[in-house]
């Protein structure tokens, strides 16, 4: 299985690097997603802002909220190939620690996006299963009890 047959490509929601926090913010509470891809003019993938980014990059910093994006997106976004295979898609989220994985071409043009929802939906038990489950495991917060 290929990213290209797990990714989303529909409602992809995306901003521009000269954008600010709130409008970011704004566009993922509009749309409920947990991640936007940060674009330049010609959509090729300049970074990635999270909840947890504008969380810890915005409010516990104290930091306005017209912060320009560019500032508090991570970058470079790890990011895969349409043509990676289900094993680099969860090597590279596991090892990262990502939960959103956007999707490129070979000039770096989003394509599409994968989140730990598809990888579940497209899991079909067996060895698969077991997989998701090590990815889910590396990239969850380990609880401090």
């Amino acid at each position: 299985m290929k990213a290209r047959d797990i990714m989303t490509t529909s409602e992809i929601w995306s901003s521009v690097d000269n954008s600010d926090a709130q409008s970011v913010a704004r566009l993922m509470a509009f749309h409920n997603v947990a991640a936007i891809p940060i674009v330049d003019s010609q959509g090729r993938l300049e970074g990635i802002v999270t909840d947890r980014d504008l969380c810890c990059r915005l409010v516990a910093e104290g930091r306005s909220f017209e912060t320009p994006i560019s500032e508090l997106m991570t970058e470079p976004a790890r990011c895969v190939h349409p043509d990676a295979d289900l094993e680099e898609i969860e090597e590279t989220m596991r090892q990262h620690r990502i939960r959103h994985l956007p999707v490129v071409d070979d000039d770096h043009r989003l394509q599409g996006f994968i989140s730990l929802s598809d990888l579940a939906r497209h899991c079909g038990g067996g060895e698969a299963e077991h997989e998701l489950v090590g990815v889910l495991e590396a990239v969850s917060p380990v609880s401090q009890h």
